[in-house]
């Protein structure tokens, strides 16, 4: 195994950062209160969502997270859990994209867990994960 380049703790920690967010907007949209101080559009979608939709959320958040702390820990498992992590995205952005249209927001989440993912495997391939 070959020593990472900074940017890999760079990127890593960053992810990081951003799918803990993700996990505490998650968390934030099981309290009524915080979700009647979201704007009209995040409402509609959040009181509407199915249980499907829901689970792809779930699933993109953590997951992500999770991915994030593996790539941390220089695992190889961390890639195929971004796979999951980008599954549940594109799962969550359907459901969105039904209710309220394309959303930069949408556009965003599936371009960063594309680009874990695609790192992950980048890093993999680079012998930086065992």
């Amino acid at each position: 195994m070959t020593k990472p380049h900074l940017s890999f703790w760079i990127v890593a920690i960053v992810a990081l950062v951003w799918n803990l967010m993700g996990c505490m907007n998650y968390i934030m949209q099981t309290n009524p209160e915080s979700v009647a101080a979201m704007p009209e559009a995040y409402q509609k979608i959040i009181i509407g969502r199915p249980d499907w939709a829901t689970a792809g959320f779930a699933i993109a958040v953590f997951g992500g997270a999770v991915g994030c702390i593996l790539l941390l820990l220089r695992r190889a498992v961390a890639a195929p859990v971004f796979m999951v992590s980008l599954i549940g995205v594109a799962i969550s952005v359907v459901h969105s994209v039904r209710v309220i249209g394309i959303d930069s927001s949408a556009i965003l989440s599936l371009l960063v867990a594309a680009a874990l993912f695609w790192y992950a495997t980048i890093a993999r391939r680079k012998n930086w994960l065992r």
